[in-house]
């Protein structure tokens, strides 16, 4: 069986928080520089949190 230790918790919840903090700030950093060009957007989204996935 597997057995969750606090590190595992803590290191699991922590890279949750990095991840969703990346998406919604590449989201809004985006929005911002794209100037209504969806397209631009997207892709400055994608490749921010291609980037944290990659780190």
């Amino acid at each position: 069986m597997l057995r969750l230790t606090a590190r595992h918790v803590v290191a699991e919840a922590l890279g949750t928080a990095l991840l969703v903090a990346t998406v919604v700030g590449s989201g809004i950093m985006a929005e911002r520089l794209a100037a209504g060009n969806l397209a631009v957007a997207l892709l400055a989204n994608a490749v921010a949190t291609g980037a944290v996935l990659v780190v």
